[in-house]
């Protein structure tokens, strides 16, 4: 049997509503289109006009899962060519729903959106941490910190949020004046910089086995084709946690990554109006020389 779940200007089927997809008497797939309905106001504005690739769990995260770049959508659901095919945009609340009866937990996006796809207007650095557990989290907290000021030096701005998983990731709003292979040269160099603060507790090496037990400043989420978890995503773990912005305020004040989780109930985003201090990349490159 299924249900209806009322987004925006439309009524969207959610089929299997009661399945349980977080384990047993956790959130079903009928809390998770709610929790997407309800939270369009704050996320739409983060992914509108980016290219989304889908996490699913159509049988919960107790199966393995999948991901799918080019989803077969209704007619309704707006979609973009890029090189490797058809992508979908979520760009009403409506299509998030949709996205929820697919039994998709998580959205990833691009870091550009339209009319500027391959010119980014943010770029990301995520923070992965070795392990997990509250110690873990504080070397991703100390971090951030780290590349706050780092971006600042290059008269960056950054903004942080939890991933919902182990670790944090810093946006920085940028013009869409620089090709991704360029943003991703500029965050590879934040990277570095930050790593060259304390040597022995971070890296940037990709390989896993020369980290040597190292938190990793991870850059790889900028290039071309590249996707990071979207603000406001559920991530496929037990308690169903939300990737969540935050501000610098709350960050000393949060235990772990998994903090929020889809009863969260904000009201106001800290990403609002991020892109009213979009900075220049180009001129960052030039600070770096």
């Amino acid at each position: 049997m299924a249900t209806e779940v009322r987004a925006g200007r439309r009524t969207v089927e959610v089929g299997r509503p009661d399945k349980e997809l977080f384990g047993k008497g956790g959130p079903t797939k009928e809390d998770l289109a709610g929790y997407y309905a309800r939270v369009a106001s704050l996320m739409l504005p983060l992914v509108r006009g980016r290219p989304v690739a889908l996490e699913r769990y159509p049988d919960g995260i107790g199966e393995e899962g999948f991901f799918v770049k080019h989803p077969s959508t209704p007619e309704w659901v707006r979609t973009v060519e890029v090189d490797s095919g058809t992508m979908m945009v979520c760009d009403d609340a409506a299509a998030l729903v949709w996205c929820a009866d697919q039994g998709a937990i998580t959205l990833h996006t691009w870091s550009s959106r339209e009319p500027d796809l391959g010119y980014p207007d943010r770029m990301v650095l995520d923070f992965d941490p070795p392990g997990d557990g509250e110690s873990a989290f504080d070397a991703c907290r100390s971090a951030a910190w780290d590349t706050r000021e780092v971006m600042e030096d290059l008269g960056l701005v950054a903004y942080v949020m939890t991933t919902g998983s182990r670790g944090l990731h810093i946006h920085s709003p940028l013009r869409p004046e620089a090709d991704d292979q360029e943003i991703r040269e500029l965050a590879r160099a934040i990277a570095d910089r930050v790593a060259e603060r304390r040597p022995d507790e971070l890296t940037t090496k990709v390989r896993k086995d020369a980290r040597e037990g190292r938190l990793f400043v991870d850059f790889l989420r900028n290039g071309r084709d590249q996707l990071a978890v979207a603000p406001y995503s559920v991530r496929a773990k037990p308690g169903a946690p939300v990737a969540t912005p935050i501000t610098w305020e709350e960050l000393d004040g949060l235990v772990s990554a998994r903090d929020f989780t889809v009863d969260q109930r904000r009201e106001e985003c800290p990403f609002a109006g991020m892109w009213r201090h979009a900075r220049s990349p180009r001129k960052a490159l030039r600070r770096l020389e």
